[in-house]
C-alpha cells in the first residue's frame, strides 16, 4: 500500500511539473515583447561625434518601427578614420525590446 501511495504522489508531482514546463509564459509581462534591431552608419569630426551619430541613427531606425522601446544595447565598430583624424565613421547596431 505504501509503495502505491508513493508512486501516486510521484506521478502527480511529475504531471504537475510536466504541465508547468509546457505552459506558455510571457517573456515580458510589461508589454515589451517584440525584439527590434537596426544597423546604421554615422560620421563625425571626432571619435565621440562619429560614434554618437551612428548610435543615434540606429536608435531612430528602431523607434521608427517600434514606437516605445527599452534603452537596449549598442554594438559599434569603426569603419573609417581619415588620415589625421578629421573624420570618424562608425557602424552601430542597436537592439531593443519594443511594444508591438
Amino acid at each position: 500500500m505504501r509503495t502505491i501511495t508513493l508512486l501516486r504522489r510521484f506521478g502527480l508531482v511529475s504531471a504537475v511539473a510536466a504541465g508547468l514546463a509546457t505552459m506558455p509564459v510571457a517573456a515580458h509581462a510589461d508589454g515589451y515583447d517584440t525584439p527590434r534591431s537596426a544597423t546604421a552608419v554615422g560620421a563625425g569630426n571626432t571619435y565621440a561625434e562619429g560614434m554618437a551619430a551612428a548610435e543615434r541613427r540606429a536608435r531612430q531606425a528602431v523607434l521608427a518601427v517600434g514606437h516605445d522601446c527599452t534603452p537596449g544595447t549598442y554594438q559599434n565598430f569603426g569603419i573609417y578614420t581619415s588620415p589625421g583624424g578629421g573624420t570618424w565613421v562608425f557602424q552601430s547596431t542597436h537592439e531593443a525590446m519594443c511594444v508591438d
